[in-house]
């Protein structure tokens, strides 16, 4: 090959990098106002994240079908269109908790948190913190099983009402909203639940930072799958507990300030589904 072709086939692929380095770093455009009037009910819940092969993500569709057929006992985003977002985190509360209500608190955000009995334990001045500084807190199970298709004296008695159990030691009240580990639920479960007084609180964007924690400039991958599938009262799914979260808490304080800056509002899921009361 002569030199001037090798040349010049090294300043394509260079300058091919540099492209796609400033389309990977540089954030996308700030969303335009919705054309919907903010009160307008939307016509499906669905999830707007894609799906992760190979990893035991409950399926996408099962999931806008809990929606659609548990209508006010199942939700993956909130009801209308207004220009509002909740931020949930699951799994804690961890290490990694006290640094996210700071970064919370910084930037006077309020947030919801499904929390694992097994962990409650041991960090009852954080679960006290997160209440008396206005987040909600919710129930993820004592220990983090797939609960769906199991029976009812493990879901309900050895894993979510000794979580309850537990929040009434600690804080005095009960959540009413719960989240099943790995979204996976069966509709049975969701009308028992209900009947049980919770809801039964899914996602429509998953950050799928668990994984993404794991990555060089994860905190970043993380701000740009948020800034990438944001849209009206979506409900965002976060981790401040089950390993790494370091680029979790990083790319919170990061995010806030853009998604304020695009004209949205932070709510906790109580307020954005109008749940008069979140604990029992």
């Amino acid at each position: 090959m002569p030199r001037k072709t090798r040349w010049g086939l090294v300043l394509i692929v260079v300058a091919a990098l540099i492209g796609w380095a400033i389309y990977a770093w540089l954030p996308p455009a700030m969303p335009k106002p919705g054309q919907i009037a903010a009160s307008t009910p939307k016509a499906r819940q669905y999830v707007r994240t894609p799906f992760l092969d190979d990893w035991d993500q409950a399926d996408l569709a099962i999931m806008a079908d809990h929606a659609r057929l548990n209508p006010d006992l199942a939700w993956l985003e909130g009801p209308t269109h207004r220009r509002v977002v909740a931020l949930t985190f699951d799994d804690g509360p961890s290490p990694y908790t006290p640094d996210l209500l700071d970064v919370l608190k910084k930037h006077h955000v309020k947030a919801t948190f499904f929390w694992m009995g097994k962990h409650l334990e041991g960090r009852e001045e954080v679960v006290r913190r997160a209440l008396a500084e206005g987040h909600t807190l919710g129930n993820h199970t004592y220990d983090h099983p797939d609960i769906s298709g199991t029976s009812e004296d493990f879901w309900w008695g050895e894993q979510i009402s000794r979580t309850q159990d537990i929040y009434q030691r600690i804080i005095g009240k009960r959540p009413v909203l719960f989240r099943p580990p790995y979204g996976k639920i069966d509709d049975g479960e969701i009308k028992a639940l209900g009947q049980h007084g919770l809801k039964t609180i899914l996602w429509s964007v998953d950050t799928q930072d668990w994984n993404k924690n794991r990555w060089l400039f994860g905190s970043h991958y993380i701000e740009r799958w948020i800034q990438t599938y944001i849209h009206q009262e979506a409900i965002i799914l976060m981790h401040d507990g089950g390993g790494r979260r370091d680029q979790t808490v990083e790319a919170v304080d990061e995010v806030i300030p853009w998604l304020k800056a695009a004209g949205y509002e932070f709510v906790t899921v109580d307020e954005l589904l109008g749940i008069k009361q979140a604990y029992q």
